[in-house]
């Protein structure tokens, strides 16, 4: 019987692929396909190598075989609490959910979930539950009980399962709104864990895809990025509504499997994909209206290649410049990242009209060390984005012609946190117009209800509605749909921050509300459109950052 696959074997075998391209490579995966993996960790380095050579295959007969190997990996070992959130067929998740994902959840795998913990403190958790009890149940949380587990067992039952549907059924039994029930869930940081559910994997998820795209002469290191970003993106691909759905179902568990979370996948009220070329698909998740932001349009993505999922990550937009963060998923990495992200931005660009984007400091290691070890800065630094300011635009360049000339050189820690203390920008339009601070007018709202509302928020919302009634032609609300009807509550109070609006001429307030119906549309595609067009808006918000 064969030896079994070690971990640091794995390792080189990947590294060793990376650079072979003829038949050494096939006899060298036959070689390690012929043996298991020994260790927890190398089953996971196993089962992350074969999903990179199916993204990556030199060949559609690799492809055959990697696919093949990839529906065994599950069975070639136990998969056990050590292989926990490792992706696995099988293999545990545990991790803290919002209650939309985990109501999601148990709509599917309810028999195998279970609650894990509830890391509150004791006297604050009493405090979140004593409300969602019935009257005559609410001094029930003051028993006698060592910690937060205990008091759900005296409150849910023993079960940690039951315990976890009862706590759910709880509040959404409550008269309140979604986001109140979010808060609280969130107040109580609850563990979940879910064991054994099928089709909860990285194994098998996979998007709709063409048949693989093949590297028979390797991967592409380089990239010309204005090149692809003037190259047209095409229409988005065909999707059913079940393959829509398929495809919003299929981010929530790659995601969930990694204990991760974004807002336009927990909450995709629509989902685009497109065909970038090269075994490339992005899929667009567009924020539900209920979730979608008052001034930046949010908008998700996740990539795969060849199906297999790529990376994740998402777009703010708003004229002047949108902010970007990318995530390339620990199995997919060490591939065509830089031609990638060149078609990412080329998607956001194209879609949206992004005109300058900008790399936020977290990511690129600003207290955030994975971020900084991993290299981040002068990934994006090679795509073309700078610093915005002079003193780190000129410390930047003299550091780059030292790594550009000598490879062993080491950026020294204090230069690059200093470097990553700032974000990076790169314009790929016309900037005909300062760029206008969204979280500044962000910072203007609550200013605004205390000043000229005396905080009191449905008073300034009920004037807000009333002021926008008289001056703009609204027509009859009844006619408008429900989604934009609750645009129209999302942007009331950002539109009262302007004191002229009643000045306005008729072509500019007619084209306001064609902007606000458009934030009610399935997508946020046009409403950023119509954004761009509307000079006079972008100027009084200026106005009022300023």
């Amino acid at each position: 019987m064969a030896a079994p696959l070690t971990t640091s074997e794995i390792l080189d075998l990947r590294r060793a692929l990376s650079r072979s391209t003829g038949p050494e490579r096939g006899r060298m995966l036959e070689a390690a396909m012929a043996r298991h993996p020994r260790s927890p960790r190398a089953h996971k380095e196993w089962h992350d190598l074969l999903l990179f050579l199916l993204a990556h295959p030199a060949g559609e007969a690799e492809h055959r075989l990697v696919a093949a190997a990839l529906a065994k990996a599950g069975r070639q070992g136990p998969i056990g609490a050590r292989l926990v959130n490792s992706g696995l067929a099988g293999a545990p998740i545990q991790g803290i959910y919002s209650l939309s994902l985990v109501r999601w959840m148990l709509a599917r795998w309810s028999p195998h979930m279970r609650l894990v913990s509830v890391e509150q403190q004791l006297d604050d958790l009493r405090e979140t539950l004593r409300p969602l009890l019935p009257q005559a149940e609410q001094e029930a949380v003051d028993v006698l009980v060592a910690d937060g587990p205990e008091l759900m067992a005296a409150l849910f039952g023993p079960d940690p399962r039951a315990q976890l549907i009862a706590l759910v059924r709880t509040l959404d039994g409550q008269p309140a709104t979604g986001t109140l029930r979010e808060s609280l869930w969130a107040r109580m940081m609850i563990t979940v864990a879910v064991e054994g559910a099928p089709g909860l994997d990285l194994s098998t998820a996979r998007a709709p895809s063409a048949p693989p795209f093949c590297h028979p002469q390797g991967l592409s290191k380089g990239v010309d990025l204005q090149a692809e970003l003037a190259r047209a993106v095409p229409p988005p691909v065909r999707l059913t509504h079940a393959q829509q759905q398929g495809l919003i179902d299929t981010a929530r568990i790659v995601l969930a499997v990694q204990e991760r979370e974004t807002d336009p996948v927990t909450w995709a009220g629509a989902v685009e994909l497109f065909d970038l070329g090269r075994g490339l698909r992005i899929a667009l998740f567009h924020l539900d209206v209920a979730h979608r932001l008052p001034f930046d349009s949010y908008a998700g993505f996740m990539a795969f290649r060849n199906g297999v999922p790529l990376a994740y990550g998402g777009a703010w937009i708003f004229p002047g410049r949108s902010k970007v963060g990318i995530n390339v998923f620990p199995a997919l990495r060490g591939g065509e990242s830089a031609w990638f992200f060149a078609q990412l931005l080329r998607l956001y660009h194209q879609r949206f009209g992004a005109a300058c984007f900008e790399a936020e400091n977290y990511q690129l290691g600003h207290d955030n060390p994975d971020g900084l070890k991993s290299g981040a800065y002068w990934f994006y630094y090679r795509l073309g984005f700078r610093p915005m300011t002079r003193p780190l635009q000129r410390l930047a360049e003299r550091e780059f012609r030292k790594l550009s000339t000598h490879k062993d050189h080491r950026v020294p820690l204090k230069l690059l946190k200093d470097l990553v203390a700032e974000g990076l920008e790169l314009p790929v339009g016309a900037q005909d117009e300062p760029v206008l601070n969204t979280a500044s007018l962000s910072a203007a709202l609550p200013v605004h209800v205390a000043d000229h509302h005396g905080g009191d928020r449905v008073l300034a919302m009920r004037r807000a509605l009333e002021r926008l009634c008289r001056c703009l032609p609204v027509g009859d609300l009844k006619e408008w749909t429900p989604d934009e009807r609750a645009a129209l509550y999302l942007v009331a109070l950002p539109l009262d921050l302007i004191h002229d609006l009643e000045g306005w001429n008729a072509a500019e307030r007619k084209a306001l509300v064609a902007l606000i119906k458009a934030k009610g549309e399935a997508t946020e595609t046009r409403h950023q459109r119509l954004l761009r067009r509307h000079a006079r808006l972008r100027a009084a918000w200026a106005k009022v950052a300023r």
